[in-house]
């Protein structure tokens, strides 16, 4: 059969309205048109959509149960449009991304270069930023999607888990603890704290555990960026209990990282967003990009555990 989009839409149009008049207005053609298209939609189909009447038209009992089936005929196409367009939109396209201090050295450039040689002509920008900036950056509409920890139910946000990651004893090379295999957090009560600001999420993880082994705890030194307090312990101003991939931007600075115990602690690493926010179709390609990335190497992790 050859019913034609424009026989669809002038069908929906006169059953919407009822009139023949008011149809052709909303559709921009004119009432003679209208009725010819009606009409050869009628003569396609081989049977009547619509009685007539001197002002008004209705619908035939055919006309009513094709009805729902125009509209559903055309919703699906516009649906199928609308995910060709956004797929074509990867030709171009900007996404932003934030990235606490640490994570934005270590796991994201990688992902990200991935998905550039995929998508050349996406621009991604990447705001590396102290963990407690994230959430305010993506409220701001400042960045389409974030890497980071969440550390309480936010309404305005929702986390995607991307990974688990380790809190680690960083201390200089020649410290004491450098040469054992582990630390517990008990051992930390007469060692020169240093932490990162209050606002940060990992500061509200690394006190809970210390307050309940050193009640007194107080830090000597507070810093906004995690790479500011590993120059600090390479300058021997103190110790510092930070995420496991730390160890990855210690090495250079004669600092090493240590097994952290009696509790071991982990951090949930996830993609963040705006909640009920659309994104991009870039943005929501290169979130794709960090949750199979992050599948794929926590399936290798595990399996190299197990061997």
């Amino acid at each position: 059969m050859n019913i034609t989009l424009r026989q669809l839409k002038a069908f929906i149009a006169v059953a919407e309205f009822g009139q023949f008049n008011l149809a052709a207005r909303s559709l921009h053609l004119t009432q003679s048109a209208v009725s010819i298209v009606i009409r050869d939609l009628e003569t396609e189909i081989g049977v009547r959509l619509f009685d007539r009447h001197t002002r008004m038209v209705s619908l035939t009992l055919v006309g009513q149960e094709f009805l729902p089936q125009a509209r559903k005929i055309l919703k699906d196409l516009d649906l199928a449009v609308g995910d060709m367009r956004d797929n074509a939109s990867l030709k171009r396209g900007q996404v932003t991304i934030a990235a606490a201090i640490v994570l934005a050295a270590t796991i994201v450039p990688p992902i990200i270069a991935a998905f550039v040689s995929m998508h050349p002509e996406i621009l991604v920008s990447i705001r590396d930023m102290p963990e407690e900036a994230i959430s305010p950056a993506l409220k701001r509409n400042e960045v389409d999607i974030a890497i980071g920890t969440l550390s309480e139910d936010d309404p305005e946000i929702t986390a995607t888990p991307l990974m688990r990651d380790k809190l680690m004893l960083v201390c200089r090379e020649d410290h004491r603890f450098a040469r054992q295999k582990s630390v517990r957090w008990a051992e930390l009560k007469d060692e020169t704290l240093i932490t990162l600001a209050a606002a940060n999420p990992l500061r509200s993880i690394v006190e809970h555990n210390l307050i309940r082994v050193v009640p007194n705890f107080q830090p000597k030194y507070e810093v906004r960026f995690s790479t500011t307090a590993i120059s600090m312990i390479s300058a021997g101003m103190g110790v510092a209990v930070l995420p496991e991939n730390s160890s990855q931007l210690a090495s250079a600075v004669r600092v090493t990282t240590v097994d952290l115990v009696d509790p071991t602690v982990m951090r949930n690493v996830s993609l963040l967003q705006r909640r009920h926010h659309s994104l991009s179709p870039a943005a929501e390609h290169l979130k794709a990009a960090f949750v199979v990335a992050m599948q794929t190497e926590n399936a290798g992790a595990s399996t190299v555990g197990s061997t």
